[in-house]
């Protein structure tokens, strides 16, 4: 039951464009029209792999499999909503894609190599040696000519078992304040050449199921890759709007005081980029330690944003800058973001909080609220969207824990009407590009510059080279 103090809608799904139609539905729209595609002709995904014998094998034994049709459910050749059969790669594919990898862009590890990482004394040590020879590899793939598109890294289980601390899973490989995933990005990066991690446990395949949504999202990810542009986008981009998320992180090549800016940055026809912030020391923090903008630094960030947008749109200003921040704005910043970006007409400055909302909405039947559902206060600008939930063209709910709405905060600098806010953020949901899902939770404006900032927080990073191109980082 709602309270009188608050109204209850939902929003309508946005779609999402391919080459030969829209959908609703990533999976749905590729299996029926294809990908966006550079050129109209068949493309080709030119795969480099490192990885042990065993890893490798397992690779190439998907990549054989994923050329034919595999079925989500090998008991019903029924076609669900929610279970989209992975069409199969190769000329005559719906897909339109192949994927070529060669003898020659394949570097086997050495259980000599393995054995000399498992040697050292700590597992920061064996991830630093291990990351050593890996550098190695990828910059001897990345020197042929001609070279592969993109490189898969299988890691080994032993490299998963030796770097790994004791408090730790193999969720996520990191120990000293330094991450492995985000550590071969920046080799990759560093060497002009995208990179794709793959665990040992995505090549633990059991079930037709499993095989499927492998093939779905490794292919996704090496199409916007390989291609280096996105396979699909969304219809609902204003024209003349820019879309800018930003995080913060501390440079740990420095002594830890300097902070620095990660931008990502979307607006129609062009995949969304990275943009970097010069070294801020004049930084404030609220209660909750979260850092905010002087008004110098919030304008040198505004007029960065712009200067990239006229040079991608034949120096035209944007009619129309949105900022997401996970933060609330204070008045420095708005002022500094506003003076960054005064040929700007329309200004937008949303607080999104995407975890630990204290609202919750409980529905009367067996499946979680629906996504889209947007409830918001009467009294107060406040906004509780479902960017996850029972999704009713898929008529499923793709998740497994019970899901919460990001909390939407229009500041008192929002030129534009809630709805329209709103909306926008349910539709930057749908372009992550290295997902097949239906959507993701966060609008890619936040997710991408967080991500950004992991990778470019390590102290291997050099932020002032970094590439501008978010497919590096992902």
């Amino acid at each position: 039951m709602i309270g009188e103090e608050f109204e209850l809608q939902r929003l309508e799904e946005p779609e999402i464009q391919f080459d030969g139609g829209t959908s609703v539905s990533p999976k749905r729209g590729l299996y029926k029209y294809g990908p966006r595609l550079q050129n109209r002709n068949h493309h080709t995904i030119n795969i480099g792999v490192i990885g042990d014998r065993a890893s490798i094998r397992n690779l190439k034994d998907l990549l054989s499999k994923m050329e034919t049709l595999i079925h989500p459910d090998d008991r019903d050749e029924k076609v669900r909503p929610w279970r989209i059969p992975f069409p199969g790669t190769g000329p005559k594919s719906e897909l339109n894609i192949s994927t070529a990898l060669k003898e020659r862009w394949t570097i086997r590890l050495t259980d000599s190599m393995l054995q000399g990482m498992e040697a050292e004394f700590t597992p920061k040590k064996r991830m630093e040696y291990f990351i050593d020879n890996l550098e190695r590899d990828i910059r001897t793939l990345a020197s042929d000519d001609p070279k592969p598109d993109v490189i898969i890294i299988c890691i080994p289980e032993r490299v998963m078992d030796a770097c790994t601390p004791d408090d730790q899973d193999h969720a996520q490989v990191s120990e000293d304040g330094s991450d492995l995933r985000n550590r071969v990005k920046i080799i990759g990066m560093e060497n002009d050449i995208p990179t794709q991690l793959v665990q040992p446990s995505t090549l633990e395949i059991r079930t037709d199921r499993q095989r499927a949504s492998r093939a779905w999202n490794l292919t996704v990810g090496l199409l916007y890759k390989s291609q280096q542009g996105y396979p699909w986008k969304t219809k609902e981009l204003e024209e003349g709007a820019c879309y800018a998320g930003i995080s913060f992180y501390r440079d740990r090549g420095s002594d830890g005081n300097i902070v620095r800016a990660a931008m990502a940055h979307v607006f129609a026809r062009k995949d969304y980029t990275v943009l970097q912030s010069d070294p801020m020391t004049d930084l404030k923090t609220d209660e909750n330690g979260q850092p905010h903008l002087s008004k110098e630094g919030a304008q040198q960030i505004s007029e960065r944003i712009i200067d990239y947008y006229q040079k991608r749109n034949r120096n035209r200003n944007p009619e129309r800058l949105v900022i997401h921040k996970s933060s609330p704005f204070w008045q420095d910043e708005r002022e500094g973001f506003r003076q960054g970006a005064k040929e700007t007409e329309v200004h937008d400055y949303v607080h999104i909080r995407v975890r630990n909302t204290p609202v919750r909405l409980f529905a009367s039947g067996n499946f979680p609220p629906l996504r889209g559902t947007l409830l918001s206060h009467r009294n107060e600008d406040v906004h509780y969207l479902y960017t996850t939930g029972y999704t009713p063209e898929m008529a499923t709910y793709e998740g497994s824990n019970i899901p919460e709405p990001i909390e939407i905060r229009p500041d008192e600098q929002c030129d534009s009407i809630r709805d329209k806010i709103c909306k926008e953020i349910l539709f930057l949901t749908k372009l992550d590009w290295n997902t097949s899902d239906f959507a993701v939770k966060e609008p890619v404006t936040l997710k991408v510059s967080r991500k950004v900032s992991g990778v470019l927080s390590e102290s291997a990073a050099n932020p002032e080279d970094a590439n501008k191109q978010y497919f590096y980082y992902m």
